[in-house]
């Protein structure tokens, strides 16, 4: 391994002790079950920002300018979009998971126009607007190194965020009639946890190094993968402190 491929990759561990994946959100979804409210609060602002991911990998794509960059960064987005088999697609996955918790947990169906109509908290705006400005189009003068560097973050945080979130749906186990049927609706996470992550944290990093020629890039690279951590500490705890609102106000009344 030559030094900047060692560079980039202790970058990518350093994801492992930063906020974006050590705060109050995590600690609350693994600790308990939460009441609708507080999952409806997780699930509406989880989508609101979820199903925006293959958008920003596509635009990462068109940032790359290297050939075998945007080929790792291809791979990526095919597996985003289940292979060429649209019912896969993780979105799809994931919005079939959300709806089947918030359903069991309400006692009736709940639709997806009652997920994108409920609140989006500030902090998850402001997470889609800075992440749209990381991914900005390449005429703006963005660096490919640096939109790589957010890409880069994004895939290291996504398998340990994804096994988080899995951990803690395992809390709902008992709205279930089996752990078959538990098991059943939970693909979202085993796609992910199984196969898919492990490989894009592999496909950002070859495609990080192939972007990164000169200690400029590297430094661009840097600025976009620690950008991407502070708005995603930010946005989990956004999302903690919704929660623990929504649970005072229950309370009180």
């Amino acid at each position: 391994m030559d030094t900047k491929e060692a560079v980039i990759e202790a970058l990518a561990h350093s994801v492992f002790d930063h906020g974006a994946l050590n705060n109050a959100f995590y600690q609350r979804w693994l600790g308990s079950p939460m009441k609708l409210r507080e999952v409806e609060i997780f699930a509406q602002n989880y989508w609101a920002r979820t199903c925006r991911t293959a958008l920003m990998v596509a635009l990462s794509f068109l940032h790359a300018k290297h050939i075998s960059a945007r080929a790792e960064i291809v791979k990526n987005l095919y597996s985003e979009l289940g292979n060429g088999d649209a019912k896969k697609a993780h979105s799809v996955l994931l919005e079939k998971y959300l709806l089947d918790l918030l359903s069991r947990l309400a006692g009736r169906k709940y639709t997806l126009d009652e997920l994108e109509a409920g609140e989006v908290l500030p902090s998850t705006h402001l997470f889609i607007a800075e992440q749209e400005a990381l991914y900005a189009p390449a005429e703006q003068g963005r660096p490919s190194s640096h939109v790589l560097g957010a890409l880069l973050a994004q895939e290291w945080l996504a398998y340990s965020m994804l096994t988080r979130l899995y951990e803690g749906a395992r809390n709902y186990q008992n709205l279930y009639s089996n752990n078959d049927e538990f098991h059943e609706w939970c693909e979202y996470f085993y796609i992910h946890i199984g196969e898919a992550e492990k490989e894009h944290k592999v496909q950002s990093l070859i495609a990080a190094a192939l972007e990164c020629s000169n200690e400029a890039d590297l430094a661009e690279l840097t600025i976009g993968f620690k950008r991407f951590l502070d708005i995603t500490e930010n946005y989990w705890n956004g999302i903690a402190r919704a929660i623990e609102d929504a649970k005072t106000l229950e309370i009180n009344i």
